[in-house]
């Protein structure tokens, strides 16, 4: 990720993280990069990522199968899972942050 992280992104990361909502991937995934790039390079880092991919850097493969992860990304937030890259305007929405 190289895109400059806004006040906004990292706030919204902050509570993301704060609420528990996680993000589940996959390494070679061109949406899951695209996620990431919304948020910027050090607010990305504050996501709680799950890497899906069994050949993936920390691969928490088993925790995506348990949670029946069927495409990239996948976002989990309050116990409900919602697939597909998302804007940040969307995400603040599903977690109820007032950007």
């Amino acid at each position: 990720v190289e895109t400059a992280t806004t006040p906004r992104a990292a706030a919204l990361a902050a509570y993301l993280k704060e609420s528990g909502a996680k993000m589940y991937g996959a390494h070679w995934c061109s949406h899951c990069f695209n996620q990431k790039q919304q948020f910027g390079k050090s607010a990305a880092r504050d996501i709680d990522y799950y890497e899906c991919a069994a050949d993936g850097v920390d691969s928490r493969r088993a925790a995506c199968e348990r949670r029946g992860i069927k495409g990239y990304p996948t976002w989990e937030i309050r116990g409900e899972l919602y697939p597909g890259e998302k804007t940040l305007e969307e995400l603040a929405e599903l977690v109820g942050f007032k950007l």
